[in-house]
C-alpha cells in the first residue's frame, strides 16, 4: 500500500460520512475481476480484504476535490459503502470528510468514475491522536488512502468549524427586509416554506414542526435540494441565537424521518452537521456579517449609501457555494430572525433581542451567482405563526 512516490499529507475531520446503501456508484460495476499474487482470478475486493485494506472507488470528481465510496461489509445495517469527500483547497471544506491541501489538478486529473481505490484503516486510535468516527463508531479512520498515481497519508484529525451562539442585540427589521429581498433561493415559494417552520419552531408547536420540516427535506433537485439547505440554515439561526428548546425540537423532528429515503445521503449528512452547529466557512463569514449588520448599534437603520455595501458582505461568501445553496441555507437562517422579528413586533412588551444564556446542547452546505444589489420593490410578506402578514418595522 506504499509504493506510490507521491504521498500528500492529509486532516481527517471529526465528523461522520454518510453512508451509501445502493451498490453500483457513477454507473460502473465494482470490484472487477484480476489476478491474485497465485496468479488464480479472483475479484479485487477478497485480494484487499486478505491485506487489511477496504475497498473503495471514485464516486464524482469536481473541480478542486473528489467523492470516494468505501466499503463497509462490516457494518450493523449490513454491507454498505460511505462517502467519503476529499477536499483540496479549492473545494468548500465540508463539516466531514478529508482535507488535502497540496491535492491540485494534476492529481485530479488521473482520475474518474469508477477509478478504484485502496483505504487503510489506522492500525489503533492513537495514530491519529483520537478515534475520530469518519465512517462509523466501530470502524477505524482512514491512515492511508491508494490511487493508482498518489497516495493520501491521514497525519491528523481536526475539528470542523462550528458556529457559536451570541447575542443578536434589538435586531433592525427594515434592514432584515432589504437583505432577505436580495436572496436568490432556488425555489420560488422556500421562503414561505422556511418562514412557517421557523414560526412553527418558535412557538414549540410539535404538529406544525413536524409538518413544516417534512415540507422542506427533500424539496429541490440536486445533492443538496434547496429544502434540505434552508433547514440547515434554520437549525444554525437556532443555534447562533442560542433558541436551545426550538433545536432540540427540529433536532428530535428531523432523526424521526427516514432521511436516506428522503433525501440524497450527502445533503442528509450536512443537515445533520448544521443542528450541530458545523457549516462550510463561507456561511459561517456570512453568519458573522449578517450579525455584525442587523444588530447595528443603536439600532440605527444602515443609511441607504452604505447599505448596498453591508449587504455585500453577508451575499458575497454564499456566492462561493455552490449554485443556489448558499442563498436557500440563508433563507432558512433569515427566516428564524424574521419569525422573531414579528412576534416581537406582535407583543411591544416583550424583549427586542434573541437572549444567548448559554450555549445549546449537541444536537443532532453551494450557491448560484448575483446580479447585485437590489431593493424591494414592496413590502415584504414576512412569517408569522402558520401564515403570512406583511411585517413594518416599528
Amino acid at each position: 500500500m506504499r509504493s506510490r512516490s507521491v504521498v500528500l499529507p492529509a486532516t481527517a475531520s471529526l465528523l461522520p460520512i454518510p453512508r451509501i446503501d445502493a451498490a453500483r456508484v457513477g454507473g460502473t460495476a465494482l470490484y472487477p475481476a484480476t489476478r491474485d499474487i497465485d496468479g488464480h482470478s479472483t475479484n479485487v475486493r477478497q485480494v484487499l480484504a486478505r491485506k487489511g485494506v477496504a475497498t473503495a472507488e471514485v464516486a464524482h470528481v469536481f473541480d478542486g476535490g473528489l467523492y470516494l465510496a468505501v466499503e463497509d461489509p462490516h457494518s450493523s445495517r449490513g454491507p454498505g459503502r460511505h462517502l467519503l469527500p476529499i477536499m483540496g483547497s479549492a473545494a468548500l471544506l465540508l463539516p466531514f470528510g478529508i482535507s488535502v491541501p497540496q491535492l491540485g489538478r494534476e492529481h485530479l486529473a488521473t482520475l474518474k468514475v469508477g477509478t478504484h481505490a485502496g483505504v487503510l484503516p489506522a492500525a489503533s486510535p492513537m495514530q491519529l491522536g483520537s478515534r475520530p468516527p469518519i465512517f462509523e463508531d466501530h470502524v477505524l479512520s482512514p491512515r492511508w488512502i491508494e490511487f493508482p498515481d498518489f497516495a493520501l497519508e491521514i497525519v491528523r484529525s481536526h475539528r470542523p468549524l462550528r458556529v457559536k451562539t451570541q447575542p443578536w442585540w434589538a435586531l433592525d427589521s427594515s434592514t432584515l427586509a432589504v437583505l432577505a429581498s436580495n436572496l436568490r433561493p432556488g425555489l420560488s415559494d422556500l421562503p414561505s416554506r422556511a418562514g412557517v417552520l421557523a414560526s412553527s419552531l418558535l412557538n414549540e408547536d410539535v404538529v406544525d414542526i413536524e409538518v413544516g420540516v417534512r415540507a422542506l427535506i427533500g424539496a429541490g433537485p440536486g445533492s443538496t435540494p434547496s429544502g434540505d439547505d434552508a433547514l440547515s440554515g434554520i437549525a444554525l439561526a437556532l443555534r447562533s441565537t442560542g433558541k436551545n428548546s426550538p433545536l432540540e425540537l427540529l433536532s428530535h423532528t428531523i432523526e424521526s424521518v427516514d432521511l436516506t429515503q428522503a433525501t440524497p445521503a450527502l445533503s442528509s449528512a450536512l443537515i445533520r452537521a448544521a443542528v450541530s452547529g458545523h457549516c462550510v466557512p463561507e456561511v459561517a463569514a456570512a453568519i458573522e456579517a449578517a450579525r455584525r449588520l442587523l444588530t447595528a448599534s443603536g439600532n440605527e437603520t444602515a443609511a441607504a449609501e452604505t447599505l448596498p455595501i453591508e449587504c455585500a458582505a453577508v451575499l458575497s461568501p454564499l456566492d462561493l457555494v455552490g449554485h443556489s445553496s448558499g442563498h436557500d441555507l440563508f433563507t432558512g437562517f433569515l427566516a428564524v430572525l424574521t419569525a422573531f422579528t414579528c412576534s416581537r413586533l406582535s407583543r411591544p412588551s416583550s424583549s427586542s433581542s434573541f437572549q444567548s444564556p448559554r450555549p445549546p446542547s449537541t444536537a443532532v452546505a453551494h450557491i448560484r451567482g448575483r446580479d447585485g444589489f437590489r431593493n424591494p420593490a414592496r413590502t415584504p410578506t414576512q412569517h408569522y405563526a402558520k401564515g403570512t402578514q406583511s411585517c413594518h418595522a416599528p
